[in-house]
C-alpha cells in the first residue's frame, strides 16, 4: 500500500483485529489481545470484573462519579503497545466496557424496574415491525474546535475555573466532579503512553508529540491527529460513546499544515501521517465507517476546499481503503475540479464519498432556530446527518411507514401476526372514495407516532442516569454554563429525531390503490387484502402487472411522487417542534433514513399492494424502490428534489446508480458533475452513487476470490461486496438490473 510500509500494514490491520479470522460485519467491537504485553496493564476481561466489584463500594455515589471512577480504573489497567511499525499507540479496551458493565446495569434498572409498562409496549411495537426504538448514544460529535484549542489540560483547567465561579446544587458540582476525574484520568493516561513509547525503540516521534499534548494542546499536524485519535479511541471505546465525525477536517486542520510546510515539514510527511491516520479506522473496521467530512463555507462565503483538501481525497484514493468515509459539504463557491476529483474516484471504486447540500441542511437549521453561523459552522455526522455545533441529537427509532397501511387494512391489526396495533379502523368495504382510505392511513400513521414519541420522551429523561456523559460535555461551552450534562438537555439544541422508512414502497403502494381498487376498479379493496394476505400466491399474473406498474416513485411520475411529497410535508408538519423528554429540553423532528431496517423490518412486514413479497427487502432512505427506477438517474433525482428537505433538520438522501458505461471518458464524468449540481440546486439534501453493472456484481457474487477489493455503498456507508450476505448482494444486482 503506497505510503505505509508492508510490515507496517500488517501490524496495523492486526492491532484491533485478527485479520486471519472469518470477517463479522456487525459485532464490530472484538479485542485482539496479541500484541499487548502482560507488564502493561491488567486482563481485560479481569479489568470488567473489577469494574463491578468495585463500583458495589461507591454504590453511593451519583452516576457521574461511578462512571468517572470506572473510567479512570480502565485507563491506569488497560494493556497498551507503542511499536516503531506504527505511528499511533494501541488501546487494549476496544470492546466497551463501561457499555456491558456499568451501562448495561443502569439500562436494565431503568427499563425493567422503573418503567417496565414503556419497556414491554417498546418490544412488542419492535416485534411486530412497526418501529424499531432503543436509547441512542451514538450521534455525538465532540466541539473539535475547542479540543484542538484548548487540549485535554486546558479543557479540564477551563472547567475547573468556571466551576469555582459558580454558586452549585449538588447536582451541578457532581457534574464537574465527572469531568475532573474523566479529563484528569485522560491526561495521566496520556502520560503512561509517554512512558511507554519513550521507551520503545524507533517510538521517538510519538513519544515526542505525547509529551506535548499531554499538558498543551496540538502543535503540529500530527500531533492534531494524534490528539484527534486518543479522543476518538476514549470516548468510542471506553466512555461508551460513538464520535459520529473525526471534524471538519480541512478546516479544522489546515492551520497544523500550513504552519508544518512554513516550518520545514515535507509534503510527503504530511501524506504518510494522514495515511498511517486513515488506516487505524479500516483496521478497526466499525460496519457503519468512522465519518469525516471537508468542505463548507468560510464566513465571507467562499470555500473551505483548500489544498489539504486535495491532498485528503488523493492520499485516500492511492490507499484504496473504504474507511473512514467521507462527507463533503457542497457549496456554490465549491470548486468543480474539487468536486470532479471526488467523483472520479467514485466511478473508479473508491465511492465511499457521499454529498451534502451546504444551503439546504443551512435553511433547514435556521428553520429550526439556529444562527447564520451556527448552520454554516455545523457538523456533518453519521451517515449524512448533521447538527448545530454543542447540539446532541438522538436518533431514537426507526418507524415503518407500511405499517400504518396494514392496520389500515385490517381493521387496526397487524397484517402479520394478527396482533391489535393501537387505533381500531373500519372494515374495508365502508371506504367509499381513496380519500377516505387515505385519511385513515393518516390517523393510522398519527396514532403510531403519537405512541412511539411518547415511549421514547419517557425513556429519554433517563439518557444521562444510563450514561452520563463527562467528557463529550466538558467541550461542549453550553453544558459547562448550564452545568449540565449533554444528554441531559447541555447542548445547544437537544433535538430527537424519528426516522421514516420505506418511502418509495409507501408512496408505489399508495399510487396502486388509488390506481387499480379506485380508479380503474379492476379489483376492489377487500379483493386485494386477500392477495396480500396470501402473500399473492394465487396471484401471480396480478402481481406482476403491479410490478411492471411504471407508476412508480422515482421515476418523476405525478402519482407516486404526490404521495411521497404529502406524507413528508404532513409529517414534518405532524413532528418537527413537538417538546421531547423534559429533561432533554429539546425539539422533534423527522428524517428518512434506514439504515439497516429495510431488511430487519421487511421480514416483519407484508407483502405490499406494490408486489413485493412478504419478508422482501424494503426500500432505502428517499430513493425508489428496488429495481424501480426505470426512467434513469435525472428522473430519480427529480421525484427526490420535489420533497422539501428545509422542513426537518435531519435526513433525506439519495441512493443513486449509474452504469460503468454511462460514466466513462472526460463526458461521463462531467454528466455525473451535471447530476450532482442539479440535485444540489433543486434542493436535495443527500446524494451518494454506486456505479455498477448487473454482469460484474453477478460475476462477484460467483467467483468472490477475483473481487476481493469491490466496494458498494450499502445506505450511508461502504462495505466490501464479499462481506454482505447474498440476500442483500441480490438487492443490488436487482437495482443494477433496473439501470437505464
Amino acid at each position: 500500500m503506497e505510503y505505509i510500509k508492508n510490515k507496517d500494514y500488517d501490524y496495523i490491520m492486526n492491532k484491533y483485529h485478527d485479520q486471519t479470522k472469518e470477517f463479522d460485519p456487525y459485532n464490530r467491537f472484538i479485542r485482539h489481545d496479541d500484541i499487548f504485553s502482560d507488564e502493561t496493564g491488567m486482563d481485560a476481561d479481569k479489568i470488567k470484573e473489577e469494574i463491578i466489584y468495585r463500583d458495589k463500594e461507591i454504590k453511593h455515589l451519583p452516576h457521574p462519579i461511578r462512571k468517572a471512577k470506572a473510567f479512570e480504573f480502565i485507563l491506569e489497567k488497560t494493556k497498551i503497545s507503542c511499536d516503531s511499525h506504527d505511528i499511533f499507540p494501541a488501546i487494549n479496551m476496544i470492546d466497551r466496557p463501561l457499555n456491558s458493565t456499568l451501562i448495561k446495569e443502569w439500562k436494565n434498572e431503568i427499563f425493567d424496574k422503573i418503567i417496565p409498562q414503556t419497556e414491554e409496549k417498546r418490544r412488542r411495537f419492535e416485534n411486530d415491525g412497526i418501529v424499531a426504538m432503543w436509547p441512542d448514544y451514538d450521534h455525538s460529535v465532540p466541539f473539535w474546535d475547542r479540543v484542538f484549542e484548548l487540549g485535554f489540560s486546558g479543557i479540564l483547567n477551563e472547567s475547573e475555573n468556571i466551576r469555582l465561579s459558580k454558586k452549585l446544587t449538588f447536582e451541578e458540582d457532581t457534574f464537574f466532579e465527572g469531568i475532573k476525574i474523566t479529563y484528569t484520568a485522560i491526561i495521566n493516561f496520556i502520560g503512561r503512553l509517554y512512558d511507554l513509547a519513550s521507551k520503545t525503540e524507533g517510538a521517538k516521534k510519538m513519544a515526542t508529540a505525547l509529551k506535548n499534548i499531554k499538558n498543551n494542546p496540538p502543535k503540529t499536524f500530527y500531533e492534531a491527529l494524534l490528539t484527534n485519535y486518543i479522543y476518538f479511541m476514549l470516548s468510542e471505546h471506553i466512555e461508551g460513546l460513538q464520535v459520529r465525525s473525526l471534524s471538519n477536517f480541512d478546516r479544522l486542520f489546515y492551520k497544523f499544515y500550513k504552519d508544518d510546510i512554513s516550518g520545514g515539514v515535507t509534503e510527503e510527511e504530511i501524506r504518510t501521517d494522514l495515511a498511517y491516520f486513515f488506516l487505524q479506522f479500516t483496521s478497526i473496521g466499525n460496519y457503519w465507517n468512522q465519518p469525516v467530512f471537508l468542505g463548507g463555507c468560510k464566513e465571507d462565503e467562499t470555500t473551505e476546499i483548500n489544498e489539504l483538501s486535495y491532498l485528503f481525497l488523493d492520499v485516500y484514493d492511492k490507499m484504496n481503503i473504504y474507511n473512514p468515509k467521507i462527507q463533503i459539504k457542497v457549496a456554490e463557491s465549491t470548486p468543480k475540479d474539487f468536486l470532479l476529483k471526488a467523483l472520479d474516484m467514485i466511478r473508479r471504486g473508491n465511492n465511499s464519498i457521499v454529498f451534502v447540500s451546504d444551503s439546504t441542511i443551512r435553511k433547514a437549521l435556521m428553520r429550526e432556530g439556529a444562527t447564520k453561523d451556527e448552520a454554516r459552522l455545523c457538523n456533518i455526522k453519521g451517515c449524512y446527518e448533521y447538527s448545530v455545533q454543542s447540539s446532541m441529537s438522538c436518533g431514537m427509532n426507526y418507524f415503518n411507514l407500511l405499517k400504518p397501511l396494514e392496520h389500515a387494512l385490517h381493521e387496526g391489526c397487524d397484517g402479520v401476526t394478527g396482533n391489535f396495533a393501537i387505533k381500531k379502523s373500519p372494515k374495508v368495504s365502508t371506504y367509499a372514495t381513496f380519500e377516505d382510505f387515505y385519511e385513515e392511513y393518516k390517523k393510522q400513521l398519527c396514532a403510531s407516532v403519537d405512541a412511539t414519541i411518547e415511549i421514547v420522551n419517557t425513556f429519554e429523561d433517563y439518557l444521562a442516569y444510563i450514561n452520563p456523559q463527562s467528557m463529550l460535555s466538558a467541550t461542549y461551552p453550553s453544558c459547562l454554563e448550564k452545568a449540565k450534562d449533554a444528554l441531559c438537555g447541555g447542548g445547544t439544541f437537544n433535538s430527537s429525531v424519528c426516522e421514516f422508512g420505506f418511502l418509495a414502497d409507501f408512496a408505489d403502494s399508495m399510487a396502486i390503490i388509488k390506481k387499480y381498487v379506485f380508479d380503474k376498479k379492476e379489483f376492489t379493496l377487500e379483493e386485494l387484502v386477500k392477495m396480500l394476505d396470501a402473500n399473492f400466491e394465487g396471484y401471480e399474473l396480478i402481481r406482476q402487472k403491479l410490478i411492471a406498474d411504471r407508476d412508480k416513485y422515482g421515476n418523476n411520475k405525478e402519482l407516486p411522487d404526490f404521495f411521497a411529497t404529502d406524507i413528508t410535508g404532513f409529517l414534518s408538519k405532524y413532528i418537527c417542534g413537538r417538546p421531547n423528554a423534559k429533561k432533554r429540553g429539546g425539539k422533534w423532528t423527522v428524517g428518512f433514513h434506514v439504515a439497516r431496517m429495510s431488511y430487519i423490518q421487511g421480514k416483519k412486514t407484508l407483502s405490499s399492494p406494490n408486489g413485493r413479497l412478504l419478508g422482501e427487502e424494503l426500500s432505502k432512505n428517499i430513493s425508489s424502490s428496488m429495481g424501480q427506477n426505470r426512467e434513469g438517474a435525472t428522473a430519480a433525482i427529480l421525484s427526490a428534489t420535489k420533497i422539501d428537505a428545509t422542513a426537518f433538520a435531519c435526513d433525506a438522501a439519495l441512493d443513486l446508480g449509474l452504469l460503468p458505461s454511462a460514466v466513462k471518458d472526460d463526458d461521463g464524468l462531467n454528466a455525473m458533475y451535471g447530476l450532482l449540481m442539479t440535485f444540489i440546486k433543486r434542493g436535495g439534501h443527500a446524494m451518494h452513487i454506486n456505479v455498477f453493472d448487473a454482469d460484474t456484481l453477478k460475476d462477484a457474487q460467483k467467483h468472490p476470490e477475483k473481487y476481493q477489493d469491490l466496494q458498494i455503498r450499502v445506505c450511508g456507508w461502504n462495505v466490501l461486496w464479499n462481506n454482505i450476505n447474498k440476500e442483500e448482494q441480490d438487492g443490488f444486482i436487482r437495482q443494477a438490473e433496473s439501470l437505464v
